[in-house]
């Protein structure tokens, strides 16, 4: 079941198409939680399943390692990709060892001073 969606928007040439994310609800599994989410990137859809101890640690590593899969791409890199205004991040935490990755809001929200 989805339970958030997200459209990110990718400029490709002289147009913009969406890619969207959704993000699953947490399913308990024999030893751990489970949380899946899909990238609609232009060349093929990403899928992946992150696991955590609960349901709430399962859904919140799934958002940071969207927000890897987002500042990883090629997308991101040729600044191209964005949520909003273009610069101002994706709005998902990211893991302390990627702070230095972040931009716009993204970076003003989880980076301390």
């Amino acid at each position: 079941m989805i339970v958030a969606q997200r459209i990110l928007m990718l400029r490709l040439q002289a147009t913009e198409i969406a890619v969207p994310i959704s993000l699953h609800a947490p399913v308990e599994g024999d030893r751990c939680w489970e949380c899946s989410f899909t990238i609609g990137w232009p060349e093929g859809e990403r899928a992946a399943i992150v696991r955590g101890f609960d349901g709430v640690q399962a859904l919140y590593l799934a958002m940071q390692r969207i927000s890897v899969e987002l500042y990883g791409s090629a997308h991101h890199a040729a600044g191209k990709l964005r949520w909003g205004k273009p610069g101002d991040g994706y709005g998902f935490p990211m893991a302390k060892a990627g702070y230095q990755d972040l931009v716009g809001e993204d970076r003003i929200a989880q980076v301390p001073d």
